[in-house]
């Protein structure tokens, strides 16, 4: 009896260990040695429609109880963390949100399975099935840091957004074209009612290949500019962006110039994986097909 006493006494004080060391950020805990399907994760988990359920599950997510750990991914830092830009370090903490398909706003990200990061690299995953459970829109899996408002700018506040990293994609599901950048209008332009989003981002087609893509306002007469760069294949991105005016570099070239009328809404960058697509912004295959993006050195400017 003393012996068993003794176990369960020792299993319950790894349990609270590790809810504390997760509810802290803490890398030591934060891993699991398998990834969970899709089906699995949200078994007894109810998409978050009201207000007060959102908050419930981002306070579920943050403290363990909706376990979204992952296994832990090793980067060949020295391989993937190059050039000036990649071997900074990343901007702070107190600088970046995550979005990702349990919540569109954490202050730090408690989910390994989505987000982590080993050196001076992000690393963000997505597997097939993930989508997002937050809110009444379906699909759209995403993993996203970006940058909240005191980072961004708005047409003639005089400001620049300048945002800077190297990228490779560490592994490619191939199902879907998946976003990797967006300099972004958050919210509504409340001059005439409009939601007017990305102009300039970065995207992996589904053969691999890297391009920017200039948004027209007719989505299908979007420009795609060819990087050269592929799957597996590291360079470094630059976007200045004045909320209006904007222009992209691959390893200080530019490669893409041009305007998106966003109004008074705030341009913010966000970087990751996002799939996009609603319904279809679901990747497919097995959860040995995530896909996973690095992301090193980035920062965010404003000037």
């Amino acid at each position: 009896m003393e012996t068993k006493i003794k176990l369960v006494t020792r299993t319950l004080s790894a349990s609270i260990a590790v809810i504390s060391l997760l509810s802290s950020g803490s890398a030591l805990a934060a891993f699991k040695s398998w990834n969970p399907n899709w089906s699995s994760l949200t078994n007894n988990v109810d998409r978050a429609i009201t207000s007060g359920e959102k908050s419930a599950m981002v306070n579920n997510v943050s403290n363990g109880t909706i376990d979204t750990r992952g296994t832990q991914i090793n980067v060949n830092n020295s391989d993937v963390e190059k050039t000036g830009t990649g071997t900074r370090s990343v901007m702070p903490n107190s600088d970046m949100k995550w979005h990702n398909p349990f919540g569109s706003t954490y202050s730090t990200s408690p989910s390994t399975r989505w987000y982590q990061k080993d050196g001076n690299t992000q690393v963000f995953r997505i597997f097939p099935g993930d989508q997002n459970y937050y809110g009444t829109r379906v699909g759209a899996g995403r993993s996203e840091a970006f940058a909240p408002n005191h980072l961004s700018t708005v047409e003639d506040d005089g400001k620049t957004m300048t945002f800077s990293a190297r990228f490779r994609v560490a592994k490619h599901n191939g199902g879907k074209d998946v976003m990797l950048f967006q300099s972004k209008g958050s919210g509504l332009n409340t001059q005439d009612g409009t939601y007017p989003a990305w102009g300039i981002s970065l995207w992996v087609e589904k053969d691999g290949d890297i391009i920017l893509v200039k948004r027209n306002a007719v989505f299908s007469q979007n420009t795609k500019i060819d990087t050269g760069y592929n799957v597996g294949q590291s360079f470094n991105l630059r976007v200045t962006d004045n909320g209006y005016n904007y222009k992209a570099y691959i390893n200080n070239v530019e490669k893409a110039s041009g305007t998106w009328e966003r109004g008074d809404t705030p341009t913010v960058a966000r970087w990751g994986i996002y799939v996009q697509g609603g319904e279809n912004g679901i990747l497919s295959g097995t959860v040995n097909d995530e896909q996973i993006v690095y992301v090193s050195g980035a920062r965010v400017e404003l000037n």
